[in-house]
């Protein structure tokens, strides 16, 4: 993370401390605290906050805005994690992992109503943005539904293109809606915004894949073998379908019965030696472009700081 964003990231940790000094069940707060303190990025609030002081908004409504979409994130992580079946998080055991799925329902209900609570204290077009918010948690069920039954099909990078705008895409675009929205000034700037911050997203879905065939699992920070286990699509699984048909059914078909830490091996193989990585990347590079032609029709004042940012949000290595 740049200088920039690294700011907003210690001002909204900062603000996140001033939580975990509530009281209340520790049934209910202690997963929440431990989940919101294992680390990540916190890049979708330091982008709320970026956008924010850039149009000049009030830095209490943004600091609101943002802490109501990391709730978000995390509310949809928990719940992934339960579902996926997942062990490990940001290097650390998940909630159901910790402690169980009782508890981490419930954490995960709690996150997910923390989230709207935030979002209500802003205080400038406050109904425009909550309605916003609750369909992009709508749409992130969405994705999750749409994750869960590719598990049992294959699809191509269409279907997962969709599945990733609603998984990942819709969290990124709301956090470049709400501070165009808040300010008011610049509403004629939404739709560029909204599909910047759309873009940007699906483009982080893209890499996260393309970087699990390049990193070890230390450095992805969560679990790998269980996306293979529940045969998880991934750009790179549905560009192998698309582009090599039975060739890649086949494959699967190969290494079905082989253990998971084997068959991520040859998986990888496959896909590096069938230039499947190289197609991924192509993916990558189209909504780049399109990316850095919306920044392209901003206003100038907007245009450098936006660029430098994305580019380096881009350029991430895990």
């Amino acid at each position: 993370m740049n200088d920039n964003l690294h700011f907003y990231k210690t001002r909204f940790e900062s603000e996140l401390t001033n939580f975990f000094s509530q009281n209340g069940p520790k049934y209910l707060y202690d997963p929440i605290k431990y989940f919101m303190l294992s680390g990540g990025k916190r890049l979708r609030p330091s982008i709320v906050l970026f956008l924010g002081d850039i149009l000049k908004n009030n830095p209490d409504d943004m600091m609101n805005a943002a802490l109501g979409v990391e709730f978000l994130h995390c509310f949809s992580l928990v719940h992934d994690d339960i579902m996926d079946e997942d062990d490990l998080r940001h290097n650390q055991e998940t909630i159901h992992k910790k402690w169980d799925n009782a508890s981490a329902v419930l954490s995960g209900d709690g996150l997910g109503a923390l989230g709207p609570i935030y979002i209500s204290k802003i205080e400038k077009n406050t109904l425009e943005i909550l309605r916003k918010y609750n369909r992009v948690i709508l749409e992130i069920c969405e994705g999750q539904a749409y994750d869960m039954q590719f598990e049992n099909q294959n699809i191509v990078s269409d279907d997962y293109i969709l599945m990733s705008s609603k998984k990942t895409g819709v969290l990124f675009q709301l956090c470049f809606e709400i501070p165009i929205i808040n300010n008011g000034d610049n509403s004629e700037l939404l739709e560029l915004f909204s599909l910047i911050g759309l873009n940007l997203g699906i483009i982080f879905q893209i890499q996260d894949d393309v970087l699990e065939i390049d990193n070890h699992q230390t450095e992805i920070g969560k679990s790998i073998f269980s996306d293979i286990k529940r045969n998880k699509k991934t750009i790179l699984t549905s560009l192998a379908f698309e582009h090599l048909g039975e060739n890649w059914l086949d494959f699967q078909n190969s290494i079905s019965q082989h253990p998971h830490s084997l068959k991520r091996t040859m998986l990888i193989q496959y896909l590096k030696d069938k230039k499947v990585d190289v197609l991924a990347r192509d993916k990558v590079d189209f909504y780049k472009n399109k990316v850095f032609e919306n920044v392209k029709e901003l206003p100038k004042i907007f245009q450098d700081p936006i660029k430098e940012t994305i580019s380096l949000i881009i350029r991430r290595k895990k």
